[in-house]
């Protein structure tokens, strides 16, 4: 059984940015916008895991109906994606340990989380168990070039100062609680020894939007102050309707060169 055929609604960058908006912070708007975008295109047979699954403003934007399933090792995230409804059921559970049968899901897929785990090998693996032969698998991950592609490391380096573009670097690597930010091969050869095998990888999100993403870092630092307070990352959702954010943020939302970019995205089969 190869479950049924359904992808994602195609929308305007601007759709995906407008409804964003509402609960993260600038930088994950624009990049989570863009890999909408991408992952918009591709169908995705059903039954779904979401392995990674956060607050659920993700599959909330990316689908119109909710996932079949959502993990995630949090609980107050898992909180949040209860209440968004994006999710016929949200399990608390660790991706190297995921509490499934083998061959339950038609598409396993993880977005911008591999690279927070302990073992992104472990959990790949655990994916592979769980998806049925003949089962998609798509995530994404930033790129081996994300820390060179910010504005302080790009800005640094053009005066010369290699070694402290190297720090920038691994300073915003780390304060993104980045843990494997690795060439692409790397990762095809994780998903390969996991047992699946890789039909497409593509790069996406451009130097200079990664510079502007930079900036948004900083511009966002108060978010950090009402997430610790109140428990949200955006005080004033309405100010969309009184700025022109949606109209600015969505000529950045753009996936870009497949060839080059600060993220990637990986398509594999189960075999």
């Amino acid at each position: 059984m190869t479950g049924e055929r359904t992808g994602p609604p195609a929308r305007a960058a601007s759709a995906y940015v407008d409804r964003f908006l509402d609960d993260v912070t600038l930088p994950r708007v624009v990049v989570r916008a863009a890999e909408c975008l991408l992952l918009s295109r591709i169908e995705m047979p059903r039954p779904i895991l979401d392995v990674g699954c956060g607050d659920g403003s993700f599959a909330d934007a990316l689908f119109d109906e909710p996932v079949e399933v959502g993990i995630d090792p949090w609980r107050e995230p898992l909180e949040q994606a209860r209440r968004l409804r994006a999710y016929r059921h949200l399990v608390h559970a660790d991706g190297e340990a995921l509490p499934f049968p083998d061959a339950t899901f038609a598409t396993v897929f993880s977005n911008s989380t591999l690279e927070h785990t302990r073992s992104p090998w472990a959990v790949l693996r655990e994916m592979h168990r769980v998806a049925r032969s003949g089962g998609l698998c798509l995530i994404t991950v930033p790129s081996e070039r994300f820390p060179e592609y910010l504005l302080g490391s790009t800005l640094l380096g053009k005066l010369g100062l290699e070694a402290a573009a190297d720090r920038y670097g691994a300073f915003m690597n780390a304060i993104s609680r980045h843990r494997h930010v690795v060439a692409a091969d790397v990762w095809q050869g994780w998903l390969e020894e996991a047992g699946f095998t890789v039909e497409g990888r593509r790069y996406y999100f451009s130097h200079r939007n990664t510079m502007l993403l930079d900036v948004f870092h900083y511009v966002s630092a108060p978010s950090l102050i009402t997430k610790k307070l109140l428990g949200r990352w955006v005080l004033w959702p309405a100010k969309k309707r009184y700025l022109p954010y949606t109209r600015l943020l969505s000529r950045f939302a753009d996936p870009g060169d497949a060839d080059d970019g600060a993220y990637m995205l990986f398509q594999a089969v189960k075999k």
